[in-house]
């Protein structure tokens, strides 16, 4: 237990005789705790706290070299208020805090920074995951709402240290970014395997109404990815500007690894846009292929019937002298006209493809 700190003890601590080497994540707490406290110390020694120790924050941040980063999972507005205090946040950013739902951005204000991203939370029903951060020099503040595996698990490689990455605030927006970013790619291997099966029954003749309704489905999951990328991608090129002075030179390029990863996953969003517009074309045409096909056939049918319909209206005409009226054989005859027509027109139309 930490003399100083009583809501916070020693997670990893230095080897003896070493300054700023540690051991691997030991982390106590699981990372869908509601609070979460780290801080990271120059000589590599990382301290955890809980919601208890979040009106010792501010002694944190004050030692020099110490880096703090609170995760915050589904807080409630008694807690949001709590944070609000902590750490001076603006009225404005807290005020979108609340409402959630917001679209990606980076808003600036006097001392801090606030950025709004989400994360693909993959199982039976993917869905996207919002998540606030709040950064300053000395601190970082991650609100997320429902579990975000992947930023848990770059909250562990912040305990792990990083591997080099964890020795500033830019460095642990860039951990956070990046897993959120990562979590879009099996997100897109998926959704290509579904137009994939799709596109293939459908050049099977599988034109069908669920089918339809997977187009429909996989069209409005393809236009809620970007609703949420193009913004993230506008954030990410917003932290590059160096006029902004967010992003230092030693975090630089992995930031623009970052900006070249959101506009591979939007080069690929608009290419299966573009596949998923084929498919509907070619859905479109085998069902006008289909569609000819049936009506081909009614108009052959209609042909065929025609036929002995029209022997039948000829002899059933109220005519007293008709050759054939009195002779023994014409009903046989009518019948064998009849029959003899429909073969003759049923062969004609099977060697031209009709049916």
């Amino acid at each position: 237990m930490l003399p100083q700190y009583s809501a916070f003890r020693e997670l990893v601590a230095p080897a003896a005789g070493t300054t700023g080497v540690y051991t691997p994540l030991a982390m106590s707490t699981a990372a869908d705790d509601s609070v979460i406290i780290l801080a990271r110390h120059p000589d590599g020694k990382i301290d955890e706290g809980t919601v208890a120790g979040i009106d010792q924050i501010d002694r944190l941040i004050a030692q020099p070299g110490t880096l703090v980063w609170v995760c915050v999972t589904d807080p409630s507005d008694e807690l949001i208020s709590e944070l609000q205090k902590e750490f001076g946040l603006h009225a404005l950013a807290v005020e979108d805090l609340r409402k959630r739902n917001q679209r990606p951005k980076l808003d600036t204000y006097e001392s801090q920074h606030v950025l709004v991203a989400y994360e693909v939370v993959h199982g039976d029903s993917p869905r996207l995951s919002e998540l606030h951060l709040f950064f300053s020099d000395r601190w970082m503040l991650s609100v997320q709402f429902g579990p975000m595996p992947m930023v848990d698990a770059a909250l562990r490689r912040f305990a792990d240290g990083g591997k080099g990455l964890a020795d500033s605030v830019d460095a642990l927006v860039y951990l956070v970014l990046d897993a959120a970013v990562d979590s879009y790619f099996p997100e897109l291997d998926r959704l290509s395997d579904r137009i994939d099966a799709l596109e293939d029954r459908v050049l099977s003749g599988d034109t069908d109404r669920r089918g339809l309704g997977e187009l429909l489905e996989l069209k409005r999951r393809l236009l809620e990815l970007r609703r949420v990328l193009a913004p993230m991608r506008d954030l990410a090129n917003a932290l590059l500007r160096r006029d902004a002075g967010i992003v230092s030179d030693k975090s630089l390029p992995y930031f623009q690894d970052l900006y070249d990863h959101l506009i591979r996953v939007l080069d690929q969003l608009d290419l299966y846009r573009d596949l998923l517009a084929t498919v509907v074309d070619a859905r479109m045409t085998v069902a006008s292929n289909s569609l000819n096909q049936i009506m081909k056939r009614l108009t052959a049918f209609t042909v065929i019937l025609m036929v002995p319909t029209l022997i039948a209206g000829v002899y059933g005409m109220n005519f007293k002298y008709m050759p054939e009226l009195s002779w023994p054989l014409g009903y046989a005859f009518a019948l064998a006209l009849m029959a003899g027509a429909v073969i003759v027109a049923v062969t004609w139309f099977r060697r031209n493809g009709w049916f």
